[in-house]
């Protein structure tokens, strides 16, 4: 694998250089440092919070084997994934993310339609998964009111939706700020990650000691509840929390115009967050497995299995003061994964993929931050969790989508640079710093091949028999979303957009070159002076 050392920095107006030979004027201020990079990188994938929203589904559906193997499994087809992610970043980083490099890798004949049904799956995922994280955070506040209480106290469904509404609007001012006050608090998130997450593998053996469960029922106990019928089909279904506690591997990369040497920073903090998450969370899983004390009265009053452990091996002292940290760590993925998606807005609106005029485009002089992308993400947000109002099946039919629809969008490009290297195009991929060589198209098939099962399982309903209770509407929201943005390209946006920086969508000519074609050579020329700083 050929990486960039830390020697390959560029300055800032050679990276402003290299954003105007892609299409774009960097309007965003460069703050995050490399390590505020990679602590905002371990911040969206949270780690044991986000494992806390989703043991629930491997280890009910599987048993405590399934919830370590899958996890296992699973993690190297994330690493996969994010090292194929991080090699389109590294190459095009802007703060379209993996949306914009489809544009540089896809064949000029389909390049348009192609961006634009990217454009339209990367929304609606990045929308989904602000949404399903703060939704996990308010359930998870009022989990640790159920454990003061003794399992008296149960949340209403007004009192769950309202504080999903507050934290949605709180975070939306948090995200408000300033770049560099963005910066400075992001540094901090990734002392509070490590902390919690060690925390958690340690305390619960620790204070579980002389009643762990045995290591033959937590290694090698893989049982059917979902009712299918299959053990093996039910040890699949754990590859769920996996995939959603590492999914969003491209959300460091839509801050790539706030990053200094984000070329380098940025693929390094994606493909660094995955190895620790994968190595931490596994242990995670182990530890609170060990702490399971009676799996049939799992879940428990708090309807989460993470916590319920927590309040079994350390008491309701011990477990409310370490949930506590977990529910801070929660709110920091909420935070970032909400800064995420509003660059990502802020982006595909600059690109006129979204019928807003550019409206979320528009960056306010007072914090230089796109303060309407803010707005926006925060009230689709909140229309969300109105659909809780209905019934939990319906809003979790909007949370289902997070993980399939983004892991499909990065697949799209991935795919895109496999077939312009097998066949003869018009289209060239163009390396960064962070390139992985040939050895990277055998990543590629496998992230590929990788997202197709991972896909195809988490489509698929969890519980038989399949109810409108039960059923999984991942797959039709997903399919709804690509024919939607398909026939609304070729019926009419195809009149008024023309894909990543391009001129015709610019309104502004200064900003964007004249031709995908010279763009590439440019970058080309770009990543060789990269290469050269390094000897």
């Amino acid at each position: 694998m050929a990486v960039a050392s830390e020697n390959a920095i560029l300055t800032v107006e050679e990276e402003d250089e290299r954003l105007r030979l892609l299409g774009v004027r960097r309007e965003l201020r460069r703050e995050f440092t490399s390590f505020s990079t990679l602590s905002f990188a371990l911040g969206i994938l949270g780690c044991s919070a986000s494992i806390a929203s989703t043991f629930n589904t491997p280890l009910l559906l599987g048993g405590p084997g399934t919830a370590i193997w899958a996890w296992f499994l699973g993690s190297f087809g994330c690493l996969a994934i994010a090292a194929s992610v991080a090699e389109l970043v590294s190459a095009y980083p802007t703060a379209g993310g993996i949306y914009t490099s489809t544009a540089f890798v896809v064949p000029s004949k389909y390049r348009r339609v192609t961006t634009f049904i990217a454009a339209w799956l990367t929304v609606v995922g990045q929308l989904a998964t602000p949404a399903s994280v703060t939704f996990a955070l308010s359930q998870m506040i009022y989990a640790a009111v159920t454990i003061g209480t003794d399992g008296v106290f149960v949340a209403t469904t007004g009192q769950v939706l309202g504080l999903y509404v507050g934290l949605n609007v709180a975070l939306g001012f948090l995200n408000s700020l300033p770049t560099k006050a963005l910066h400075r608090i992001t540094s901090f998130y990734v002392f509070v990650n490590l902390f919690t997450t060690l925390a958690v593998i340690i305390a619960v053996p620790a204070a579980g000691r002389g009643n762990l469960a045995s290591s033959k029922f937590v290694w090698s106990t893989v049982q059917d509840g979902s009712g299918w019928g299959s053990s093996g089909f039910a040890f699949l279904l754990g590859i769920l929390s996996v995939q959603w506690v590492m999914t969003d591997y491209d959300a460091a990369a839509h801050m790539s115009e706030e990053v200094k040497n984000a070329a380098v920073a940025t693929p390094a903090a994606i493909v660094s967050a995955v190895v620790l998450t994968g190595i931490f969370g596994f242990f995670v899983n182990v530890s609170l497995c060990y702490g399971i004390r009676d799996f049939s009265a799992l879940p428990g009053p708090t309807s989460l299995v993470f916590a319920q452990i927590l309040w079994d091996n350390l008491g309701k002292r011990g477990a409310l003061a370490l949930w506590s940290f977990v529910i801070i760590l929660q709110t920091i993925t909420a935070a970032t994964c909400q800064l995420a998606c509003v660059r990502s807005i802020y982006a595909v609106s600059r690109d006129n993929a979204l019928p807003d005029r550019r409206l979320c485009a528009k960056v306010w002089r007072v914090t230089k931050t796109p303060i309407n992308a803010v707005v926006f993400t925060v009230v689709v947000e909140c229309l969300f969790g109105l659909l809780y109002l209905a019934s939990l099946v319906a809003i979790n039919a909007i949370f289902s989508i997070t993980a399939v629809a983004l892991d499909v969008s990065y697949a799209i490009p991935v795919v895109a640079k496999l077939y312009i290297w097998l066949f003869k195009t018009d289209t060239e991929f163009t390396p960064g710093p962070f390139y992985m060589g040939k050895w990277g198209y055998a990543v590629n098939v496998y992230a590929v091949l990788w997202t197709a099962l991972e896909t195809g399982i988490l489509i698929m309903p969890q519980i038989y028999p399949v109810t409108a209770n039960t059923m999984n509407y991942a797959g039709p929201i997903m399919g709804g979303v690509a024919l939607v943005s398909w026939l609304w390209y070729i019926l009419f946006w195809h009149r008024h957009y023309y894909g990543p920086g391009s001129e015709s969508n610019a309104g502004r000519e200064s900003t964007r070159s004249s031709s995908l074609e010279e763009k590439k050579k440019g970058v080309a020329e770009s990543s060789v002076r990269v290469v050269h700083s390094t000897t």
